[in-house]
């Protein structure tokens, strides 16, 4: 679930920028340091601190951003959202789909010396399908029906089934490479990636330093890369004003104030992100389809798209708009028509003529949650449900999130490349991110048919079934997919990516 601060706006930013705009310590000189030597270390100012660095079991973005630096997968999206090789430099898919077989790269090494082969591929598959992990990309991986090693750098998966999605679903870094024989990755990190884990100070700051001996040795081209910890927005645009730091991911509305500024440029992309509100179809009174659809009824999406992106969002689906060749059209979905009227006449047939009180989860330091929450509050009000927000902070709301045990929570998702992530993942009975207790055999049948069906126009047409389906159906209401803005430093060549900030990362450098 990647959670990040998008929109959102506090009154002491405007007093921050100003601060900025004169007296106190200079940045340092362009490409300098402190002390007047090159800089070589990228400042990346960080929203919210990691929560451990298993890549298998921790989901939560603030940790990807890190861990993703310091792990591989077999696979990778390039600059196109193509998938690529990586630490699998071939793979091989017999006729009928059902073998897959990885040949690895030669000569890499993990950060503690070990060869990297085809024992820590199987090791790590393993540890991913095995319940006892709780793995978020388990479900990914659940054709599989057995991983063999043919030499030190061959592996073979033998699938169920044709998986149409399995090579994509590699390129994950939930799916990343550990070594054989891992335990505890809470704390501790060891990879193959571009970059290591130095030091980290709870609170603080997150270092990573080079790995000198990366396979690609192009990559990366910084020395180290500093997570520095900054949970307040005015915090980061006082920081990235003056130098502090290099980058900062940061709202439209303070990428507008920034535009133009000395010394920082204004990056954007169109994300595969959306936002949602998550309904428990499993609590009363959300197990009731007509609930649900009125508060489908309710929401308006347009004035969530005004309010709290200004403008620089658009309607979505269960799959990002962006991903074109998989999204169907928001407009063919009924429930996206506002209606009251329709929304209080749906609650009647329910039996909740005058409404009910309930609750939302929403994440304290995320500032786009907060005010997609109280907007989405003030809309229920309109049809009598009265909505309690509770603000959690991020550790807090990863755990009610995986509790199961909601009611209704605003969050974040990204959509694969693969269509199979948004929709078998998230919403299938057995999906390993389907916190929402959804359960449909019609849909399963659905998105199950599409992971084995090989012919891609044949693929597309049970995806759109299947999305028409789950709108309906509505554990989800799917709110709006943003642009995502980044503050840059003008001596840092840094170009976000729909392919992820990882792919951005190991590139940038230094001017």
């Amino acid at each position: 679930m990647k959670k990040r601060v998008l929109a959102g706006f506090f009154l002491s930013l405007s007093l921050a920028l100003s601060a900025c705009s004169g007296g106190g310590t200079a940045p340092a000189e362009q490409g300098k340091s402190a002390e007047g030597q090159a800089k070589t270390e990228l400042i990346v100012a960080a929203e919210q601190e990691p929560v451990g660095y298993d890549p298998h079991k921790v989901p939560a973005a603030s940790s990807l951003r890190v861990y993703a630096l310091i792990y591989d997968s077999l696979t990778k999206l390039d600059e196109n959202m193509n998938i690529v090789p990586n630490l699998a430099e071939k793979w091989e898919i017999a006729s009928d789909g059902k073998t897959v077989t990885m040949f690895l790269q030669k000569g890499v090494k993990f950060h503690n010396g070990k060869d990297m082969t085809a024992e820590d591929v199987k090791f790590s598959f393993e540890r991913i399908m095995n319940p006892d992990t709780g793995s978020i990309a388990k479900s990914y991986f659940s054709s599989v029906e057995a991983i063999e090693v043919k030499d030190p750098t061959t592996v073979v998966f033998k699938l169920k089934n044709a998986d149409a999605s399995f090579v994509a679903n590699t390129a994950s870094a939930y799916a990343s490479i550990v070594p054989a024989g891992s335990t505890d990755l809470t704390k501790e990190a060891i990879g193959t990636g571009p970059f290591k884990m130095e030091k980290s100070e709870s609170g603080q700051y997150v270092l990573l330093k080079k790995n000198a001996d990366y396979f690609n040795k192009e990559l990366p081209k910084v020395e180290s890369i500093k997570f520095q910890i900054m949970k307040d927005e005015a915090e980061r645009l006082a920081a990235i004003r003056s130098g502090k730091v290099d980058i900062s991911m940061v709202s439209a509305d303070s990428a507008k104030l920034l535009e133009g500024k000395p010394g920082v440029q204004i990056k954007n992309y169109q994300s595969l992100e959306y936002s949602y509100l998550g309904i428990n179809v499993n609590k009363k009174p959300f197990d009731n389809p007509k609930v649900r659809e009125a508060i489908s009824y309710a929401v308006d999406r347009n004035q969530i798209i005004q309010t709290v992106w200004k403008g620089e969002a658009t309607l979505t689906g269960p799959i990002a708009p962006a991903l074109t060749n998989w999204a169907l059209d928001p407009a063919t979905y009924p429930t996206y028509k506002t209606d009251v009227e329709k929304a209080k006449q749906l609650l009647a047939e329910a039996g909740y003529p005058n409404g009910f009180e309930t609750q939302i989860e929403t994440a304290a330091t995320y500032p786009d949650m907060v005010e997609t929450a109280q907007v989405i509050q003030q809309q229920l009000k309109a049809i009598g449900i009265n909505a309690k927000i509770n603000q959690l902070e991020w550790g807090n709301y990863i755990d009610t999130w995986k509790s199961k045990d909601m009611n209704l929570m605003v969050g974040r998702n990204t959509s694969g490349v693969d269509a199979d992530r948004s929709m078998r993942f998230f919403f299938s009975t057995t999906g390993s991110a389907n916190v929402w207790n959804y359960s449909n055999p019609a849909y399963d049948e659905l998105v199950q048919k599409a992971l084995t069906t090989i012919d891609q126009t044949e693929r597309k047409k049970l995806y759109d079934e299947a999305q028409t389906m789950l709108v309906a159906d509505a554990p989800n209401l799917f709110l709006a997919s943003p642009k995502n803005y980044y503050a840059v430093r003008d001596n840092i060549d840094f170009t976000p990516s729909a392919a992820g900030e990882v792919y951005s990362l190991i590139k940038t450098s230094i001017k």
